[in-house]
C-alpha cells in the first residue's frame, strides 16, 4: 500500500512540476497566462502534501514531541510499549475524526466546481478522507508492529528509522 501511495504522490508531484513549469514559461517567455494553471497547481500541491503526510505516518516520521530522547533510556516492558504507541493512538484518534469530517467536506465539494479550471471540488476535497484513511491504516500497522515487538521481547522502537 505504501508503494502505491508513493507512486501516486510521485505522479502528482510530476504533474505539479509540469503545471508550475508551464506557468513560468507562459508568464515570463510568452507573456500570457493560462487562467487555470495556478488553481490546478494548488489542488495538486494539496494532494501531494496529504499523501506525503500519510507516508510519514507509516515511516514514523510524523511530528512527535519526544520528551525522553537523549535524557533517559527507553523504558522496557509494558511502560515502553505504552510510551511508543501513544503517538500512534493520537494519530488514529485524529484520523478517525478527520475521516468523518473529510467525507462530509468532500460531499459538499461535489456541489461545487473550481472557478477557473472547472474541476469538481469533490475530487480536490477527497484528499482529506484519503489521507485520514491511509493514516488510520498506517498508524494501525505501526501499533501492531510495536505490539509484536513487545510480545517477542524486542525493543518496541526497533523499527523506527534513525533521525537524520
Amino acid at each position: 500500500m505504501l508503494t502505491l501511495n508513493r507512486s501516486v504522490a510521485v505522479v502528482l508531484f510530476a504533474a505539479l512540476t509540469m503545471v508550475v513549469g508551464l506557468q513560468v514559461l507562459d508568464r515570463l517567455v510568452l507573456h500570457q497566462s493560462f487562467i487555470w494553471s495556478e488553481e490546478v497547481a494548488r489542488f495538486l500541491f494539496f494532494w501531494v502534501v496529504l499523501l506525503g503526510a500519510a507516508m510519514s505516518v507509516r515511516t514514523r516520521r510524523h511530528f512527535v514531541l519526544d520528551l525522553r530522547r537523549n535524557r533517559r533510556p527507553v523504558a522496557r516492558g509494558a511502560a515502553g510499549f505504552l510510551l511508543e504507541i501513544v503517538p500512534h493512538l493520537s494519530v488514529l484518534a485524529f484520523s478517525f475524526f478527520l475521516l468523518v469530517q473529510g467525507i462530509g467536506y468532500a460531499r459538499t465539494g461535489l456541489l461545487r466546481t473550481a472557478s477557473n479550471s472547472n474541476i469538481n471540488m469533490g475530487f480536490v476535497y477527497a484528499a482529506i478522507p484519503v489521507f485520514a484513511a491511509l493514516s488510520i491504516v498506517y498508524a494501525g500497522l505501526n501499533v501492531l508492529e510495536d505490539y509484536r515487538a513487545f510480545r517477542d521481547g524486542r525493543r518496541v522502537d526497533a523499527g523506527i528509522p534513525p533521525a537524520e
